[in-house]
């Protein structure tokens, strides 16, 4: 073996050491913490018996004494607001009444408007076809398409004033053309 052999040798020896005896002073000073002994289970954490602890004082939640006479009144009461808006809301005066028949005057629609609307939609897709899709088949989409945003703040604003929901205008995009139509 040579000298350079050996010095190498020696000076990966020392560096093992110093390395080794670095790792175990930094292991020492972590295991030396009290937050870290307390953290890996070693140290146990005695409660200070002199510490005062003051506690809120306990309170019964609203409405925890009421009867079940009381609880169903209350209900009842709110059932009844309940109804009375939507009675407004919908232009009806018989806000005790229940199901869509005493809510909705459904005579006054025609039977066949199902049909009626079909058809309709059928002629207006057959008048605003392309060419190719005269030849090779094929129908476009037909109808506007309602603005969401805009529908939802005019529903608001029309509650708000006390109005019915079909009173006022709608915002709508015809799917075809792209323009944007006025739903009246």
């Amino acid at each position: 073996m040579s000298l350079d052999d050996q010095t190498n040798v020696t000076s990966a020896v020392w560096t093992r050491l110093f390395r080794g005896a670095v790792l175990i002073l930094l292991v020492g000073s972590v295991a030396a913490c009290s937050d870290f002994r307390r953290a890996i289970g070693t140290e146990k954490s005695a409660p200070d018996e002199f510490e005062v602890v003051v506690r809120p004082p306990l309170s019964m939640p609203p409405g925890f004494a009421n009867t079940p006479d009381q609880v169903r009144a209350d209900e009842d009461s709110a059932l009844l607001d309940a109804r009375r808006l939507a009675g407004q809301t919908l232009g009806v005066e018989n806000v005790t009444a229940t199901g869509y028949d005493a809510l909705f005057d459904f005579a006054s629609i025609e039977e066949n408007v199902r049909e009626k609307v079909d058809e309709e939609t059928l002629g207006i897709q057959f008048e605003k076809r392309l060419p190719i899709q005269t030849l090779f088949g094929g129908l476009p989409n037909v109808g506007p398409v309602l603005d969401k945003i805009a529908e939802d703040q005019r529903l608001r604003r029309t509650m708000r004033e006390g109005l019915l929901p079909t009173d006022g205008e709608t915002l709508a995009t015809d799917q075809s053309s792209g323009e944007t139509v006025i739903i009246k």
